[in-house]
């Protein structure tokens, strides 16, 4: 939903040192860059919240 992409975009730039690149709070859509550690801790950061504090259900994250 859109609101999760504006909640997961503050919890990225607080989380670690990226870049928000895009957001689309109609879509949902959040695009953010940084080296890969930033970028990790983001994105676990923003899982941890949305799962334990929001009550989301998260799907398992891969590295390609």
């Amino acid at each position: 939903p859109s609101e999760g992409a504006i909640i997961a975009a503050d919890i990225a730039t607080k989380a670690s040192d990226i870049t928000l690149g895009f957001i689309d709070r109609f879509s949902g859509a959040l695009v953010f860059t940084g080296d890969i550690s930033s970028v990790e801790a983001a994105i676990k950061d923003i899982i941890r919240t949305m799962e334990q504090d929001l009550g989301f259900t998260g799907a398992p994250i891969t590295r390609t």
